[in-house]
């Protein structure tokens, strides 16, 4: 009998170019095994020789498919799909990252449904969710805080090292402790996941000088395959669109994944990133001249000097530790040390008070220069344990955890020589940076301080009934803030607990319903006019929506609309007290409401898409519009697609739209304009051809209509890029 080679499925056939070569070697296998027994009967005389046994691969966790991922614990702790999560969801998986060419965190979010971003200069960027910012990070589960003002360098966070990002948006109080009801981000690292060496070389070339070269190589460290390494490293060095601004970025990622028993796992990694970046901005250009009109820069035009730099270093240190019982139940714990050091001079050219700039003969423009060198140290740990019990014959699930955060900073500033640095610019038209640098002397502490946040949190998942499931739970949280603000004394402690629950009605085995409710709790830093720290921003969070999920959860879908209650919100007067420090008052009564659509994944074979749409209103208790420089409604799609019979190309490609935005600027000390920037959509492209099984080479295309925008209209402008491309050619072995 003449035996024939197993067929894999057509499952393994779609899946190839997205698992491991080992991984796909064996789920085809097994895949074909069923059908070899029945059918087939191995000849009596076959050598033994001729049997391949293969290493087993256990994988802990979810391998995001395409698009979208089967299982996820984002916003609960549970590791359920998409439709069983009451709130909304968003996974930015590592295959929508290679195919849209996304670089950095910036990227990822500006591409994600419901969030929208501003930016202060070329360095900072703050992002919001429903009208309010993102402060709420976690790397694979472990809760920290990112905050922008003395930016260490955050958002410019490399994507090479994670396999996935995932945001809830809305208040998370339950797994991130204190934060603005807006989003949490969670950002999923790459693990050693093969048991045989496997990796992968790029190379990227792009416009305005643009080149980046990034190694992935994953190896077995014995011959079981139980202790695994996956080493990363990248080094990008581009100039930009705006005149003499230039960055570096280097990254090193090592991790090792270690399966102590069949149902421990051990991960202990390392991550270092430099980004270096010169000829930086500290706010924008001007935008009007004192007679009122706009100044209308070219895109390429760079309001500063031509010594600024902006260098920001980060190591961070991690473990995770993982044990499945043979109960069901599991335990986690994890522990993250970061360390982020940033040095950066710095000029800001701002109106002449009264007079404003005036258009004929430049001047009215006062420099600034700023040199500072910041530290920041942050600790952290949190560990749970999950699983099912029994009560009432029905099967439950119980999580229970605790978590520490301390985040020790310190910010110095720099004085310099008198004289030394000039009162006044001649005339800033025909501005080309070349300005005297300040003589540098003493520094001195600025500002410093602790902030600790410990919590203590536990959810049930109850099942009512066989389509009815009820999540409820609470976290406990004590915070503290001990520092100082220009010599003056910070001390503010809070403690609150934060109740959760949601509701989730299966309709059917495709359509789900929920509701879902949670407290908000933010300690605040800002003052009121009598240096006091204002009261906690408190509030609720409402939710109620509709899912879906299609195709054992590879296309999901969800329709939400929100409403977010919230007391005590720092608003800005523009007033400043004796110590300099900026004079908030508490607003009362401000409510965003609004409703959210996405769907993702994919959608048929080899066609992968997202779109999302959202659209809110957020106001104060005077009817008035909160953060007015945010796009209230933003629609975001993009897509990729493998002809069938043609399975070495994909293309496809998106488009980014958002309605108009506003804020007041101040030409002069007491005149006021609107800065308006219309309706917009930013539309992008790309396609990739396998040239041969090792080799395959991507083109992506961004603005592909040239579309002029402001990136930036809050007090000074800055404009987005305008169209650019870039070319990469991938080696994978």
């Amino acid at each position: 009998m003449t035996r024939r080679s197993p067929v894999p499925s057509a499952v393994c056939l779609q899946r190839r170019r997205l698992l491991s070569s080992a991984l796909f070697a064996s789920l085809c296998v097994l895949a074909a095994a069923p059908a070899l027994a029945a059918d087939e009967t191995p000849a009596p005389d076959q050598d033994k020789a001729d049997v391949t046994t293969l290493d087993s691969l256990q994988v802990k966790g979810e391998r995001a498919e395409g698009y979208s991922i089967r299982k996820t614990n984002a916003g609960t702790r549970f590791n359920l799909s998409a439709r069983e999560i009451p709130q909304s969801v968003s996974i930015i998986s590592h295959q929508r990252i290679e195919d849209q060419g996304l670089d950095d965190i910036i990227d990822v979010l500006e591409n994600t449904t419901g969030i929208s971003n501003t930016r202060s200069d070329s360095e900072r960027f703050e992002f919001y969710a429903r009208g309010f910012y993102i402060d709420s990070y976690q790397f694979d589960g472990i809760p920290t805080t990112m905050v922008q003002n003395w930016s260490y360098g955050d958002s410019a966070l490399d994507l090479a090292l994670y396999d996935r990002v995932e945001v809830v948006r809305g208040a998370t109080g339950l797994l991130s402790g204190t934060g603005n009801p807006s989003a949490s981000v969670n950002l999923i690292r790459k693990h050693a996941d093969s048991h045989t060496l496997t990796g992968s070389v790029s190379q990227t070339v792009g416009s305005w000088n643009r080149s980046r070269t990034t190694v992935d190589v994953t190896t077995p460290l014995n011959s079981a395959g139980t202790v695994r390494a996956r080493v990363i490293g990248s080094y990008l060095d581009t100039d930009s669109a705006v005149d003499r601004y230039s960055q570096k970025k280097k990254l090193f990622y090592g991790v090792i994944d270690a399966d102590l028993t069949d149902n421990t796992l051990l991960s202990v990694g390392y991550d270092y990133q430099k980004k270096e970046s010169d000829d930086v901005t500290w706010g924008g250009f001007p935008m009007w001249y004192s007679d009122g009109t706009r100044t209308n820069y070219s895109r390429a035009f760079n309001p500063a000097t031509d010594w600024t730099y902006w260098d920001t270093t980060t190591k961070r240190a991690f473990a995770t530790l993982q044990h499945d019982f043979d109960s069901g139940w599991m335990l986690k714990v994890g522990a993250t040390h970061d360390q982020t050091d940033v040095q950066d001079v710095l000029f800001y050219p701002y109106y002449s008070a009264g007079t404003g700039y005036d258009r004929e003969t430049g001047t009215g423009i006062v420099p600034y220069a700023g040199r500072y060198d910041t530290q920041r140290k942050v600790d952290g740990l949190d560990g749970y344990v999950s699983g099912p019990f029994q009560l009432f014959g029905r099967t439950h699930e119980l999580m229970a955890g605790l978590s520490y955060n301390r985040r020790d900073y310190v910010n110095n500033a720099f004085n310099y020589e008198d004289g030394s640095f000039p009162g006044l610019i001649p005339s800033y038209n025909g501005w080309t940076g070349n300005f005297t640098e300040p003589a540098w002397t003493t520094s001195y502490e600025a500002s410093s301080g602790v902030v600790t946040q410990k919590a203590a949190y536990a959810a049930a998942r109850f099942t009512l009934a066989d389509p009815l499931k009820l999540i409820v739970g609470a976290r406990y949280t004590d915070w503290k803030v001990d520092g100082q603000e220009g010599g003056v004394p910070q001390v503010n402690a809070q403690k609150k607990t934060v109740p959760y629950a949601g509701l989730i009605y299966d309709i059917d085995d495709t359509w789900s319903t929920y509701v879902s409710y949670t407290d908000i709790f933010n300690p605040q830093l800002t003052k009121d006019v009598n240096k006091r720290f204002l009261d906690p921003t408190t509030g609720k969070s409402y939710e109620a929506g509709v899912k879906a999920a299609w195709f054992d959860n590879r296309l999901n879908a969800s329709l939400s609309v929100f409403r977010i209650e919230q007391d005590n919100l720092a608003q800005a007067t523009g007033q400043y007290n004796d110590q300099n420090e900026a004079i908030y008052v508490a607003a009362q009564g401000t409510v965003s409401r609004g409703v959210e659509f996405e769907v993702n994944g994919e959608l048929a074979p080899g066609w992968n898409a997202t779109f999302g749409a959202s659209r809110y209103v957020a106001k104060d208790e005077n009817g008035d519009d909160i953060n007015s420089e945010l796009p209230q409604t933003t629609i975001k799609l993009y897509t990729s697609y493998t002809p069938r019979g043609l399975s070495d190309l994909t293309f496809g490609g998106g488009v980014n739209w958002q309605n108009r935005i506003y804020a007041t600027a101040y030409y002069t000390s007491t005149d006021s304009i609107l800065a308006r920037q219309g309706a917009y959509a930013l539309v992008n492209a790309f396609a990739r051809y396998r040239i041969s099984d090792r080799f395959s080479v991507q083109a992506n295309l961004n603005n592909l209509l040239d579309k002029k925008y402001y990136s930036q209209i809050y007090g000074y402008g800055a404009y987005g890029e305008p169209s650019n491309g870039s070319l990469t050619l991938i080696y994978s072995f």
